[in-house]
């Protein structure tokens, strides 16, 4: 921590600190805020082990990904995870570990999707103090396109809290602070890459002012194509900085930006957001319908018992903006900090953490904003559950019309920190499943699964199968339908039914073929016996044979999804033992789907938490360690 950030911290403890131009939030035209929760509060990840801390949430045209930092997800220090949503807004399979560099603190993750279904993730990681900037880009498929790459230049010194956005053109765009940067302290840098994640010239120095430190950066992409930055400034009110401790006009620390055209030149220099007055940090921004954009951020109040409150700023397609800073929360005692703000349609959403407000540590609370800057409705309390603390909201808007609020919430030691979240729309229709996956698992058999529906009073699923008018029910998000011909081929529907009786659509048709039949029955489908070995029987290999060498039969091979013909090509298990505990690790076959099973006699098995889908080459998950337990691996797709 810099000299200048220790006195600032010492001055918010001790001192109340003057807050001038800015005005309170009356009731915006057009009535309340237009978006009701949708459903309750859920789970997002589902209990996971550790801590589940951080969260970034980001949609395009189809679904998008939550990410976050996470305790235990590497082995080592901090990882970062991250679990793609589906069409309602629910986790997509199971979370999935999205950094390879293990070693170190990989910490504050953002994501944004690009145009084509994929996503990048960017985060700081490293050794404690030497931490540098990487990135990740995701395919489409939910494969990884990249490894890690070192965004910036390779320096010595701290680089941290980046941000990221996709313009229009599908570039990148990373910003991020580094000390010395600018020549003192840490300073604003923001790099471009495209969207296979190859570096666009050089990083630059965003800021202007150099005095002092400019941090937290955070970054917008603007509907004419742009972009815009904002950070915290530090700078000198012209009192001697020796007295700093004594005298708190000394410095200030204030909320300023700057906007950029789609090729990355500066539309103008930097400019102040926040007014003068009491100190701000944690701003956040996002990009306007109307071509502007919204800045928020926590700022120091002139009365010593509100201390900080969430601030709000609009600025329109030109970068001019009509009115001054307005406080966005209506109940002003104590802390309302960590703002984050999203856009659908002509509203805003901004969210933020209040101390003390729902009778038990730290909530969640939201409030509505006009495009114009104006408050559309009273703010309102996000989680439902109160106990203990909820804190860190993101939010972030999707393509069907609907907001997505998610949190960490700490509900007790033994449970530790997991994520839950809360839709918002503006009608409350039962949502239209996604098509249910569906695989192969014998000449007989198929596997049909689904993403849980969380949130929702749910009584159960119902399956229909070639059309049939008596669906197959289910409360599990995985069934198996047997008793099927071999190489018989096949379509399924999905429908939720609530406890109310209320009925979703049918989801699109999917369809899969069993495995073909076993003419000479030595154990193995013929046709994928023909795959590898032609169309003679006779130039096939036996079932027990190791074709290539690898140290598992050609039945082991099929059963695992994997190449018979490729030593590369293998399941392994192996149990590793960390500074975090034992951990399960395999090797994996991008774009399948897993099912880790436990047992403690060999015959009775049963699944440990959700499918796990493959983005990678390699997965791994902490295994239980207090008794004496089997593992085993299913491919499932």
């Amino acid at each position: 921590m810099s000299p200048v950030f220790r006195a600032l911290a010492r001055l918010f403890a001790l001192m109340p600190l003057c807050l001038g131009g800015m005005i309170a939030f009356a009731q915006g035209p057009g009535g309340g805020f237009n978006f009701a929760p949708l459903a309750g509060e859920y789970s997002l990840s589902g209990v996971q082990a550790g801590d589940q801390t951080r969260p970034a949430l980001a949609f395009g045209s189809v679904g998008g990904y939550v990410v976050w930092q996470d305790s235990v997800t590497d082995g080592d220090g901090s990882g970062i995870s991250a679990q793609r949503l589906n069409d309602n807004l629910s986790g997509l399979l199971a979370p999935f570990r999205v950094n390879q560099i293990g070693t170190g603190y990989q910490e504050c993750p953002q994501v944004a999707v690009l145009p084509n279904g994929g996503a990048v993730f960017v985060w700081q990681g490293g050794a404690l103090g030497f931490q540098k900037i990487y990135a990740r880009i995701l395919n489409a498929d939910g494969t990884f396109a990249t490894g890690d790459i070192l965004v910036g230049a390779d320096t010595n010194q701290p680089s941290l809290t980046p941000a990221v956005a996709v313009l229009a053109s599908g570039e990148v765009v990373v910003a991020w602070s580094r000390m010395e940067a600018d020549g003192h302290l840490q300073g604003i840098c923001a790099q471009r890459l495209s969207a296979a994640g190859a570096l666009i010239g050089s990083e630059w120095v965003v800021n202007q002012a150099s005095q002092f430190n400019q941090c937290r950066p955070q970054l917008a992409a603007l509907a004419g194509g742009g972009f815009v930055v904002a950070w915290v400034s530090e700078s000198a009110r012209g009192v001697d900085p020796n007295v700093i401790e004594t005298i708190s006009e000394s410095y200030e620390v204030k909320i300023v930006a700057r906007r950029y055209d789609a090729a990355g030149v500066a539309a103008g220099g930097e400019f102040r957001v926040s007014l003068v007055g009491g100190n701000c940090d944690n701003p956040s921004l996002v990009g306007a319908t109307n071509g502007g954009f919204a800045v928020v951020w926590e700022q120091r109040s002139t009365v010593r018992t509100n201390s900080l409150d969430i601030l709000a700023r609009s600025y329109d397609a030109e970068g001019t903006s009509a009115m001054d800073p307005a406080v966005v929360n209506s109940t002003t005692y104590g802390d309302q900090y960590g703002p984050r703000i999203a856009t659908q349609g002509d509203s805003h959403l901004v969210l933020w953490t209040s101390l003390g407000q729902d009778g038990s540590y730290e909530g969640v609370y939201g409030r509505g904003l006009a495009l114009s800057g104006g408050a559309t409705g009273d703010e309102f309390r996000v989680n439902t559950a109160t106990v203990n603390r909820q804190i860190h909201p993101a939010v972030a808007a999707d393509a069907a019309g609907r907001l997505l609020a998610v949190w960490t919430s700490f509900t007790g030691a033994a449970a530790g920190c997991d994520l839950y979240a809360q839709r918002f729309a503006s009608a409350q229709a039962v949502p239209t499943p996604a098509a249910p996956s569906v695989s192969a698992v014998s000449q007989s058999r198929l596997a049909v699964a689904w993403a849980e529906l969380a949130g929702y009073d749910l009584s159960h699923y119902a399956l229909y199968v070639d059309g049939a008018a008596t669906a197959l029910t289910t409360t599990n998000h995985l069934l198996v339908v047997s008793n099927l011909v071999a190489g018989s081929a096949h379509t399924f529907r999905l429908e939720y039914i609530m406890r109310d009786g209320r009925r979703s659509p049918l989801s699109a048709i999917t369809s899969a073929s069993t495995w073909g039949e076993d003419a000479n029955f030595d154990g193995l489908p013929d046709d994928w016996q023909t795959r590898y070995w032609g169309l003679n029987p006779l130039s096939w290999a036996a079932v027990g044979a190791d074709s290539d060498n690898d140290g598992a039969t050609n039945l082991q091979e099929f059963l695992a999804g994997t190449n018979p013909m490729s030593r590369e090509s293998t399941l392994r298990l192996e149990m590793v033992r960390t500074a975090q505990g034992l951990w399960l690790n395999w090797n994996t076959e991008p774009g399948s789907v897993y099912q880790v099973q436990t047992s403690t006699n060999a015959t009775t098995w049963q699944a440990t938490g959700a499918s796990r889908f493959a983005p990678g080459a390699v997965d791994a998950v902490p295994a239980d360690g207090s008794d004496l337990r089997l593992y085993r691996i299913i491919r499932l797709r």
